[in-house]
């Protein structure tokens, strides 16, 4: 095992960290070392650095019908005569007081109008009376009994009745068959009815509207969708822990500030995730998050299981995993490299990054696999290509220097390749890779490195790492400052940062000006005594002058 992690050179640790990265305390170790209990083994590219206990996280409506609107209004009058010219020789009259009799609408007499020396007209009916006393007598009697026959006349005959006639009248007059209909009766019965069909109109209008809106009501209630079923708790939890922790990732983190917070969202997840797991469908991804919570807390048969779950429930990163469980034997089946070789491959196939690269990295140095560069190639560069930081730091480092490749060339491979080399660690350092930022950005300041000299690059490149506190990156800002490169020349600001720098207590004096000329810049080294005095550790000659009295005091920043 020593052996393989020589060679490999790779850095992953189990359980929870892996691939060491240049980190805050200036260390800058790339040596592979798993933790469990008091075994240290050394790994590839697929678990998370920063401890033995930190985690890799990865209506229709109806309408009722209305009743009509009420009884017809009864028609009054009764049927009409037509005046007509009559002849001269045929008076017709009413004598002595006797009046002829007519029937209303109703059958009943109604008297005539009187009409003096007028002739009445009866459709086609005269009746000619002449003679004294018995013609006049008579003329009564047919009057009336005309007007009791038009009684049982037809409404159309009975419009037809005649009149008697008046003897010895030359005068001819026409009236009307019937007397005119009386006003009052026409105008009450009109005023009757109307406030009659009204009433019934709007007690009809108030019925239909309730019943109208007492059916839609009812149409509204039947159309309201069921109550949703409660959402199961265990689907709550699973969704708060992925809200939480995120994706599975089986990867090294970027940087050890990464791993740190890795460990403290999975400990904010925990509660989430450990329940969620308890569901006999637990989602994949939840199960690797109750898996790294397990591994964190020691529970090493725990998170073998959970890891096994969720790989047979197809997620790549759980295959990962435990492959690295097997190539280390930290799990409870001990060692077995053949398993390893399995899952990492069966990682591959479902295209998980970490998987590939520590399956390239086994092509690499033929553990469990032949030797193969060229497979070895193909794997990184998949991963890469999946913007998976430590394969584009490795594949960086094989195209520079030829890591990994026999004899550090390979013409077929295209091997070396310094553009493809810068490639690969832009990219890595722009996924937050230190190791790759840092070298990077001495290759811009190596006029040997056949890159173009890129000053504001190269500054870029170091702020980038300086600003997660790692003390080489914040003594190379010091250094730009105090020359100028990529920035404003400022003594003042390149002091203080070779301060900070030492004040880490990570840093040596010897090392604090690497890449920056022999000899300090006097108002810069000026600068930096005005410190150590200021700060009660330098009590010589401010005189620029950086001699052992400035660095011992200088040392004493480190606690040294």
């Amino acid at each position: 095992m020593k052996g393989f992690a020589v060679i490999v050179a790779a850095t992953l640790t189990i359980p929870g960290v892996g691939y060491s990265q240049d980190t805050p305390d200036g260390s800058d170790e790339k040596t592979p070392s798993v933790q469990v209990g008091d075994t240290t083994a050394e790994m590839t590219g697929g678990v998370a650095a920063g401890g033995d206990d930190a985690p890799s996280a990865s209506g229709a409506n109806t309408a009722k019908d209305r009743d009509g609107e009420g009884p017809a209004a009864p028609t009054l009058g009764g049927p009409q005569v037509q005046k007509t010219d009559a002849a001269p020789d045929r008076p017709s009259g009413i004598l002595n007081g006797v009046e002829p009799r007519r029937a209303d609408k109703d059958g009943a007499d109604v008297a005539a109008s009187p009409d003096v020396d007028g002739e009445t007209e009866a459709g086609d009916a005269d009746v000619t009376v002449t003679g004294g006393e018995e013609a006049v007598a008579q003329s009564a009697d047919d009057a009336e009994t005309d007007v009791e026959a038009a009684t049982d006349m037809t409404p159309d005959a009975a419009a037809q009745a005649e009149a008697p006639e008046q003897p010895d009248t030359e005068a001819e007059a026409s009236v009307e068959d019937e007397a005119p209909e009386n006003p009052a009766t026409e105008s009450a019965e009109e005023v009757t009815e109307a406030p009659e069909d009204a009433a019934t109109e709007s007690a009809d209008e108030v019925t239909e509207a309730r019943e109208d809106a007492a059916t839609e009501s009812a149409e509204e209630v039947a159309e309201e969708p069921e109550a949703a079923p409660e959402p199961d708790r265990y689907d709550i939890a699973a969704q708060e822990c992925i809200d939480i922790a995120g994706p599975a990732n089986a990867g090294v983190p970027a940087a050890a500030v990464d791993a740190a917070s890795q460990k403290e969202t999975l400990a904010r997840a925990a509660e989430a995730c450990l329940m969620a797991a308890e569901a006999e469908d637990a989602d994949p991804e939840v199960l690797f998050h109750a898996a790294s919570i397990a591994q964190a807390r020691g529970q090493a048969g725990a998170t073998f299981d959970l890891l096994t779950r969720s790989a047979e429930a197809g997620l790549g990163a759980a295959e990962t995993r435990l492959g690295d469980y097997f190539l280390f034997g930290v799990g409870p089946e001990g060692q077995d490299i053949a398993k390893a070789v399995g899952h990492y491959q069966a990682a591959t196939e479902r295209g998980d990054a970490a998987g590939m690269t520590t399956l390239a990295l086994l092509y690499q140095v033929a553990r469990g696999v032949p030797r193969d560069p060229a497979r070895m190639v193909e794997l990184m560069t998949m991963a890469a290509d999946k913007g998976y930081h430590f394969a584009q730091y490795r594949l960086a480092q094989t195209y520079l220097n030829g890591d990994g490749i026999p004899g550090r060339a390979d013409a077929a491979l295209g091997i070396p390749d310094t553009t493809r080399a810068v490639r690969y660690y832009t990219m890595a350092a722009d996924a937050g890779n230190l190791s790759a930022a840092l070298e990077l950005s001495s290759l811009y300041a190596d006029p040997n490195s056949g890159l173009p000299d890129d000053p504001e690059e190269q500054v870029r490149l170091t702020r980038m790492v300086s600003q997660t506190g790692h003390p080489p990156a914040i003594a190379m800002m010091g250094v730009f400052y105090e020359t100028g490169r990529g920035v404003e020349y400022d003594p003042a600001i390149a002091a203080g940062l070779y301060v900070r720098a030492m004040e880490s207590g990570k840093l040596d004096f010897g090392d604090l000006r690497n890449g920056a000329p022999g000899t300090w810049d006097r108002d810069t080294a000026l600068e930096f005594q005005k410190i150590l005095q200021a700060r009660g550790l330098y009590d010589g000659a401010l005189d620029a002058i950086v001699g052992g009295g400035t660095a011992a005091a200088a040392r004493k920043l480190a606690g040294n």
